[in-house]
């Protein structure tokens, strides 16, 4: 599968000089001993088993890609290829190809992170933290990272949203136990301990990705309120019996009818005047 094109290349946001590009195509062999790991390397996890088997194919056919290292001082810094460097080491080798160019930190870490994403070495928070990184600490925006690395704003976003997990289901995803299709519907819950439920479920049944969207849907999805009860044919009687006496009165009539069968009539009034056109409506003034 051909790799993904990176967009509008590292050079439109962090440029680089042309004789540097140029001159990063010429490969040179390398003491394996005068090379530092690369500080900025966002790739957290290299297992042993797997540097084991890449050195195994390292004694059998040699290093057939390259590393990049940039000098630094009498020594040189990695650049990317931490992986291929570490197995090299372990399959005895004392020389190394590379290519070698000039990049300052924020360049690092950007080119560390472009090979680890083309080469999908990567796992989600990884992949989280080195964005954040190249937001926090070279100063890219959200936009500038997705024309870097040939994805679309939304998808840098929300794997920047994994961030906001709790360490438990991070881990999950650093260790492969949990996808980010099936971590990234737990962001729309509101607490933590809601998050790690549903997690908890995950890996107690194996949820899919469309099942944990669907689990969380329903905790999030908007209660209605209860339906009023229907009036009792007694309520509905003593409604008519207030609305006649308020038209007979001409003045507001209240009906509270109690449990207990017992109830009071309230016949408001707006003036001492109003009270006694009442009062003459009912027969009680001559």
């Amino acid at each position: 599968m051909k790799p993904r094109g990176l967009g509008r290349g590292l050079g439109a946001i962090l440029p680089i000089e042309e004789s540097v590009i140029a001159t990063s195509h010429s490969v040179q062999e390398i003491p394996v001993s005068q090379i530092e790991p690369n500080p900025y390397q966002p790739r957290l996890d290299l297992k042993a088993e797997d540097l084991q088997e890449l050195a195994d194919s390292i004694r059998q056919h040699g290093l057939i890609q390259p590393i990049t290292v940039r000098p630094v001082g009498d020594k040189y810094q990695l650049i990317a290829g931490e992986r291929r460097w570490r197995a090299a080491q372990l399959a005895g080798l004392t020389h190394i190809p590379a290519y070698v160019r000039t990049a300052d930190n924020t360049q690092l870490l950007a080119l560390a992170l472009v090979e680890n994403v083309q080469r999908q070495d990567l796992n989600p928070i990884e992949l989280a933290l080195a964005y954040k990184r190249l937001i926090e600490e070279c100063g890219l925006s959200q936009e500038a990272v997705a024309q870097y690395v040939g994805k679309s704003r939304p998808a840098v976003t929300n794997t920047l949203r994994l961030l906001r997990l709790p360490p438990e289901i991070q881990k999950a995803l650093k260790e492969g136990t949990l996808s980010e299709g099936q971590a990234r519907p737990l962001l729309a819950l509101e607490t933590p301990e809601a998050q790690l439920q549903i997690f908890r479920l995950i890996q107690a049944k194996g949820l899919s990705a469309r099942e944990v969207e669907a689990l969380v849907a329903a905790q999030t999805r908007p209660k209605r309120p209860p339906k009023a009860a229907s009036p009792t044919p007694a309520e509905i009687h003593l409604r008519e019996v207030a609305h006649s006496l308020t038209y007979h009165l001409h003045a507001p009539v209240e009906i509270k009818h109690r449990a207990s069968g017992k109830g009071e009539v309230r016949i408001h009034y707006t003036s001492l005047e109003d009270l006694e056109r009442i009062l003459e409506r009912l027969g009680l003034r001559s």
